[in-house]
């Protein structure tokens, strides 16, 4: 029974963590805090175009409402497995979920240390209230100054004659890398609950027998 109550926590956490942002990672770095992006939003005015990109805003994350921008973000990275990933929110309105009208963002990450390391299409759930992430589980076999860069993929607008005036924007609050435990540090962790675990039993089975 004292492995099952061990164990319960981390299946509950594990069940809800696609419905949080990443918040506790090794390396967090806000939106604005890119190392390289495609550009930002330029207005358009009398003899100049309007030039799309992303947009800061006051908290510190950014959006942008037009498809293939990119942001990058670079950390140092020891050898080991990594969690590599975005925690985005839409920035618009994306209308009753149930509608389905756009349900998750697509974005590519490719990692590079200069060279090609991986890529892949993450898929985060789109949501207008809520921030939600995805990741990349990553093995780094040097260590060293890693560049992840993220494009977003899959642009949706409504139309000029949408009533509900629906809108995919995607909103980066932060990118996150966040180190693996080995599996020898996990299995001491366990041992160490177990433990804890059995000497409060017994502590407390000592003190039954005592005022008994």
């Amino acid at each position: 029974m004292k492995y099952c109550l061990f164990l319960l926590p981390i299946l509950l956490l594990s069940s809800m963590t696609q419905a949080m942002p990443i918040t506790d990672a090794t390396i967090i770095q806000r939106g604005n805090q890119y190392s390289n992006f495609s550009g930002l939003y330029q207005k358009g005015s009398k003899g100049n175009k309007k030039v799309t990109g992303w947009i800061e805003l006051k908290d510190n994350s950014i959006y942008t409402a037009w498809g293939r921008h990119w942001a990058e973000y670079t950390a140092y990275l020891t050898k080991g497995v990594w969690d590599i990933g975005l925690n985005a929110t839409n920035h618009g309105n994306l209308g009753k979920p149930k509608n389905n009208w756009y349900n998750t963002f697509k974005v590519r990450s490719r990692l590079t240390d200069p060279s090609l390391v991986t890529q892949e299409i993450l898929k985060i759930k789109a949501s207008d209230r809520e921030i939600k992430h995805a990741f990349s589980r990553v093995e780094i076999a040097t260590a060293g100054n890693y560049t992840v860069r993220y494009q977003w993929l899959n642009d949706k607008w409504g139309g000029r004659n949408d009533r509900l005036r629906r809108d995919a924007n995607i909103q980066i609050d932060s990118a996150f890398f966040n180190r693996v435990p080995e599996p020898s540090s996990l299995a001491l962790l366990s041992l160490g609950a177990i433990i804890l675990i059995s000497r409060k039993r017994l502590l407390t089975e000592s003190l039954s027998t005592k005022h008994s």
